[in-house]
Parts: structure tokens; sequence; C-alpha cells
């Protein structure tokens, strides 16, 4: 669980989830290798930032899923934290924060653009053929290649383009280079 209370506002930080749904357990299953330490595979990842003009911290993401209820559309966006809290109340316990550095102004630029639903099978793909870097980039963006948009070390760390990107790349650069879990 995040605690937001206890996050610095002058650092950005990387959520991520280690979701239980169908698509998740499939998410797992194809994209471990990329995360061979771990454990745990992540299956979505988000931005969280503080926004000193508002005076609150917002959580900027690309989903497939809208909730028309929370007024979250699909695609990249971005809402308050006060909002993400009781959109996933019940899932909570599926999340974590890392100190992560992401240029804001890109954050902000993505928003807007639709989700990238050919990625997450052409990913998929990738990985049971074992030619992770070879897929083309398609139209929109998943989580991960929003967020390696907007902090191109994990890219250069594996030297792959962002539509190559998954969480699980995510969870094991956080594994060599962060340890701070909040």
């Amino acid at each position: 669980m995040i605690h937001f209370a206890d996050l610095d506002k002058n650092q950005t930080y990387i959520g991520l989830q280690y979701g239980i749904s169908r698509i998740a357990q499939k998410i797992v299953k194809y994209t471990k290798q990329y995360a061979p330490d771990s454990s745990d595979i992540p299956t979505h990842v988000f931005a969280i930032v503080y926004r000193h003009d508002l005076g609150d911290w917002w959580i900027y993401e690309s989903h497939l899923k809208e909730n028309k209820k929370m007024g979250f559309p699909s695609g990249v966006r971005r809402y308050s934290a006060k909002k993400w809290l009781r959109a996933e109340i019940a899932s909570l316990h599926q999340f974590e924060a890392y100190p992560f550095n992401f240029d804001r102004y890109c954050l902000e630029d993505f928003v807007g653009f639709r989700y990238g639903t050919g990625s997450i099978a052409a990913l998929m793909l990738a990985a049971i053929k074992n030619k992770n870097g070879k897929q083309k980039d398609r139209e929109g963006y998943i989580c991960s290649e929003y967020l390696a948009c907007c902090n191109p070390n994990v890219c250069t760390y594996f030297e792959l383009p962002p539509w190559c990107i998954t969480p699980a790349h995510y969870q094991h650069y956080l594994q060599k280079h962060n340890e701070a879990v909040y």
C-alpha cells in the first residue's frame, strides 16, 4: 500500500501494481523472464507526482480500462491521488511506490493519447519467442511504454525502445538501482 503522507513532495515516484486479474496473470506469465530474480512481477506501472500548483499528489498512467463513474478515460490520463484511492479502495494492498525521476512536463505532454492495445499482445508474443526488441512500434501507449518515454534510463539500461518495455523491466531495474519502498 502506498502512504502518500510519507512521500517527499519534491521527488517523483513510480507506482507498481501486482495485480491478480486474468490479464494480470498472463502479463506475469509472459514477462517474468524480464525480472528473473523477482518473486513478484508487477502488472501495471504509473507515475506519482506532487503537483505544487494544486497542492496534492497526482497519478499519471495509461490504462485500457476507463472508469466512467470516476471520470477516468481510457488511455493516458491523470487524476488526483484522492480519486485514485477511492477508485482502488479494494486493491490498495497490490501497490508499492519507489522514488523514480520522471520528466514532469513529459508526463503532462502525453495526457490524452490513446491506449496501445496492440502492444500488449506484441510484448507477450515477443516474450514467448524471445525476440523482445524486435516488435514494431504501434499507435498508442501502454503503461510501461508511456513511463519509458518520460524517463529513458530503463530503455538505456536494457538497450530497448520504449514500446518494448514492460512492468517487469521496471521491477528488474528497481532491484538493481533502488531499495526504498513506500
